[in-house]
């Protein structure tokens, strides 16, 4: 199944709420988890990311971030957007 960002997916319909509400509601629902890691280039400094949870991955994948091994970039499946965003929009 082909996957896209949260970003380009709010973009691509219309959605009048921001990449940070929805992924603040996707985390309090449990499809988004909040994770860290360390710097790589700043000893000492954690770095912190979101990644889908078990129950998330119905939605999408975690893509490896090629710019910072370790860690991971939620993508949506194109197809099952729809029905994630009545989970927003249902929880917002």
């Amino acid at each position: 199944m082909k996957t896209d960002s949260m970003t380009n997916l709010l973009k691509q319909n219309n959605a009048e709420i921001s990449v940070v509400k929805a992924n603040k509601i996707l985390v309090a629902i449990e499809i988004l988890e909040n994770k860290e890691r360390p710097s790589s280039k700043y000893e000492g400094k954690i770095k912190k990311y979101k990644a889908l949870t078990e129950k998330g991955l119905a939605y999408g994948i975690n893509k490896e971030n090629p710019s910072s091994p370790g860690q991971t970039t939620p993508h949506y499946y194109v197809e099952k957007f729809d029905e994630l965003f009545l989970l927003i929009k249902g929880n917002s």
